[in-house]
């Protein structure tokens, strides 16, 4: 299969598509097509967006801002203008995609390694990559989002449009437990669905097995941030 017809595949019949995957491991796709998405949405948005609206949006609920003297909060916040903020956002993008995809990717590895699957890092790196394209799904409704707004005042949220917390809970920017909501969204869902398929696929184990290979982390990871996000 070419690229796209393993993005098609992906969608339709994944086991085909990891089978591929084992096969012919190779990621440049998927990480170009999510990095470059990704970075057009977030120049897009600061480009238009009302940045001392989105400033004081920001820096309305933290409370480390607040706590400040009028005159220090004041120049705190100077600090972050549009580019600073497009730069720091692009930068994200580029470098700490990447970064957690081969994160991922070593946990995969070293958990093959204990339960006694073969497959090497570039195979686990190529799923985490493939694995990652359902958020283009959330790319492209951002984009119409961007498109249809009739305001400036435009909420970071709308990068984000299938979140828990855009969908269900609406807190605020910078409140309790709200980096967290934002973060458990359908594409992750998606994602980590996918990632059981292609564990499912390559061991050709149980699916209790290829569930607990990769969400084990998933549910430690985020039981401890739930912790700490709503412990105040």
């Amino acid at each position: 299969m070419n690229n796209l017809a393993l993005s098609v595949a992906l969608a339709t019949a994944p086991s085909s598509a990891f089978a591929e995957l084992r096969e012919r491991p190779r990621f440049w796709f998927p990480l170009l097509v999510v990095i470059l998405s990704t970075v057009a949405l977030v120049y897009w948005y600061y480009s238009v967006v009302d940045i001392e609206w989105l400033k004081d949006l920001m820096f309305g609920n933290n409370p480390d801002i607040q706590k400040l003297p009028e005159e220090q909060r004041a120049q705190a916040i100077s600090m972050y203008g549009r580019n600073t903020l497009l730069l720091g956002s692009v930068i994200g993008v580029v470098v700490v995609l990447p970064v957690v995809y081969a994160l991922q990717a070593l946990y995969l590895l070293l958990a093959a390694k204990v339960t006694g699957l073969q497959p090497g890092f570039k195979h686990w790196f190529a799923m985490s990559c493939w694995t990652g394209l359902p958020v283009l799904l959330s790319t492209v409704v951002s984009a119409i989002l961007l498109l249809l707004s009739d305001t400036a005042q435009v909420s970071p949220s709308v990068m984000q449009p299938f979140s828990l917390n855009e969908l269900v809970f609406h807190r605020p920017l910078g409140s309790p437990g709200q980096t967290l909501l934002e973060s458990l969204n359908i594409p992750s869902l998606l994602t980590w669905l996918l990632m059981i398929i292609g564990v499912h696929t390559w061991s050709q184990r149980s699916w209790a097995f290829s569930t607990l290979f990769i969400l084990l982390p998933v549910v430690v990871i985020y039981g401890i941030w739930s912790i700490l996000a709503f412990q105040a």
